[in-house]
């Protein structure tokens, strides 16, 4: 049986739209009008922005076996992806590569008997279409509901950069955390960009985390950073008075010895403290204590997390996160 539009609409979550394209299964986490805002800012942006960042099937079925056909294109500068396959909150699986970003790729899934809920977490690292999503002949399929809604701003760490598998940024670990449906607007190279924050979801989000900055002190002065940021922080507070927002500060980097425009690195913390102060619903959160500091748990020994730097990072970013809640 392999699921209809309908029903893999159903069952997404992070997307804010799913499409049949010619029998093809496409997910997106932007909105039309978000991905025409970036059209006209970066190409390279508007690529990026129909990765499948955060996106996940999420269900409950009583079928044996799972089935997928997948095509995958460039959607990042690197070359591996995988989807992640949980059932009942254990990874029974992946699909996907360690060397290719192009091309279609299959795979079959033993799912064993009785109800389970699956949960499949789509790449972050490609763009993901669905050529088919098979279960068993008059498999059930419940659609799983999470209580809240949530936005999630960032650069490339936010998008998902280096996580080898898309179920361990800190993103997918911390919608899941905080039980939310999640929508991933993180972009490799972005910065605090006031524009986007202006284009409304639709959605109404419960939670709002916002992470950039690290490119910001990288290529901007000091006051062009305070100004966007500010910017940014303020269209969000102003169009969802009812959310929760988390400005989150940089993650430690290698080179943050080095001067730039932006003055010194270990100076955001307290213009971040700044540029939020008059925000009753934001909530700033210091970033640079929330990864050790030490290149192991970096994937480039530089910038991006691997895994176990991206655990680090979530465990501690919830922890204070609970303290607002």
């Amino acid at each position: 049986m392999n699921l209809t539009v309908e029903q893999i609409r159903s069952i997404a979550m992070g997307a804010a739209r799913v499409e049949d394209q010619d029998g093809v299964i496409r997910l997106y986490r932007f909105t039309k009008e978000q991905e025409e805002f970036y059209k006209e800012r970066s190409q390279d942006f508007y690529q990026k922005s129909f990765a499948t960042s955060g996106i996940r099937l999420d269900f409950t079925t009583n079928s044996r076996t799972l089935e997928m056909d997948v095509e995958v294109e460039s959607g990042s500068s690197r070359k591996f992806f995988n989807f992640d396959i949980y059932r009942n909150g254990e990874q029974i699986g992946q699909l996907g590569s360690e060397t290719e970003n192009n091309g279609r790729f299959s795979g079959s899934f033993d799912l064993g008997e009785g109800d389970k809920v699956l949960r499949i977490y789509c790449p972050w690292s490609v763009t993901a279409k669905l050529l088919r999503f098979s279960l068993d002949d008059g498999a059930t399929v419940i659609p799983s509901t999470r209580p809240y809604k949530m936005l999630i701003y960032g650069d490339s760490i936010t998008h998902g950069y280096d996580a080898l598998s898309p179920s361990h940024t800190y993103a997918s670990l911390l919608a899941d955390a905080l039980n939310a449906d999640a929508y991933n607007k993180g972009i490799g190279a972005e910065v605090f960009c006031p524009g986007l924050a202006e284009i409304s979801d639709d959605i109404q989000p419960d939670y709002i985390s916002v992470a950039y900055g690290t490119n910001d002190w990288s290529h901007k002065t000091l006051a062009d950073l305070e100004r966007d940021g500010t910017a940014f922080y303020e269209a969000l507070s102003r169009r969802n008075p009812q959310a929760k927002i988390f400005a989150i500060t940089p993650i430690w980097r290698a080179d943050w010895e080095k001067e730039t425009k932006a003055g010194n690195f270990f100076d955001l913390p307290a213009l971040f403290d700044r540029m939020a102060e008059n925000l009753p619903n934001v909530t700033v959160i210091h970033g640079i204590d929330l990864v050790p500091k030490e290149r192991q748990y970096f994937l480039d020994k530089f910038l991006h997390p691997n895994d176990e730097g991206f655990a680090h990072y979530f465990n501690n970013l919830f922890a204070e996160i609970q303290k607002h809640l």
